[in-house]
């Protein structure tokens, strides 16, 4: 007979792989010590294996417990989704959280994220934050969705799936005062130029260097700044030439009147929704990635 998996026994195991101990799990769990210890022993018996030895006078998770928490991490992971898809989560509105790359431009976030806004009665909670945490906290099912310009790299023990949005071209823009000072045809122009660049380190910078070095370029940087909004207001406000993605050149040009000197040949910010799953079944995400592959191409 095939043996049935206590899903209340799972989830006590989980909180005490979580918490460290048995002691801190049962306080959180508002139980008792060896009501909790019975219980996990229960699941150990069920699956044949121990999940955890004991060294000294603490728990140390075996490795086959280890993999037994990563199920249960998902198992539970699911558990909320459904609550949320429900419609019992938010008021009967389905919340999807979304994690967004600190440096791309918040008119980008917006546009990508309006087609969720109108699949559904969605809620969303966007968060924002530096690529590798945001990676972390979607492997840890507290995010639906990461919305960025790469993929997560090869070989990481995350199992993310990056779905690719579409691109946008990249654009050099000035205010007319600074433009009528550059001198020579483009990209000549920009040589010695005061320029506004997203910080050092970042994957939009590391490209704007490499195409610099390959016109033997050379320009003053004035500011290094990953905020596009910040970056744009400098911009706007003449303090130096500044890179546009082309999805966004007709606000920088229509409320700002600043000008076009060139385009950026060859380079393109690309845009991925990252998910814990292969197959996109929320229907929020679907109409994400959909619109953006019919808008950005």
């Amino acid at each position: 007979m095939t043996p049935t998996l206590n899903y209340h026994h799972l989830h006590c195991f989980w909180m005490i792989a979580e918490e460290g101990s048995i002691t801190r799990a049962a306080r959180r769990l508002h139980v008792t010590h060896s009501t909790l210890s019975v219980q996990l022993r229960s699941l150990e018996a069920v699956l044949g294996s121990p999940l955890f030895e004991r060294r000294g006078r603490g728990l140390v998770i075996t490795p086959f417990g280890d993999e037994v928490r990563a199920y249960a991490r998902d198992i539970f992971r699911l558990g909320r989704e459904l609550i949320d898809v429900s419609g019992r989560g938010a008021g009967g509105r389905v919340a999807v959280r979304v994690g967004a790359l600190a440096t791309l431009p918040r008119t980008i976030t917006c546009r990508l994220l309006e087609p969720a806004l109108e699949a559904g009665p969605f809620t969303i909670d966007v968060q924002h934050g530096p690529f590798d945490r945001l990676l972390e906290e979607l492997a840890a099912g507290r995010l639906h969705v990461v919305l960025a310009d790469q993929a997560p790299p090869q070989g990481s023990a995350l199992r993310l799936h990056a779905h690719p949005l579409g691109e946008t071209e990249l654009l050099v823009f000035a205010m007319p005062a600074l433009a009528s000072t550059l001198t020579g045809r483009f990209p000549r122009s920009l040589h010695g130029a005061p320029m506004l660049l997203p910080r050092p380190g970042s994957l939009l910078r590391r490209s704007i260097d490499e195409w610099l070095g390959r016109h033997d370029l050379r320009v003053r940087v004035v500011a290094e700044i990953d905020d596009a909004g910040t970056l744009r207001a400098f911009g706007l406000r003449g303090r130096g030439v500044f890179p546009v993605r082309a999805a966004l050149a007709s606000e920088v040009a229509d409320v700002g009147g600043a000008r076009r000197i060139g385009r950026l040949d060859g380079l393109g910010e690309r845009y991925v929704a990252i998910t814990r799953e292969r197959t996109i079944r929320h229907p929020a995400l679907a109409a994400i990635v959909q619109t953006a592959r019919e808008r950005l191409g």
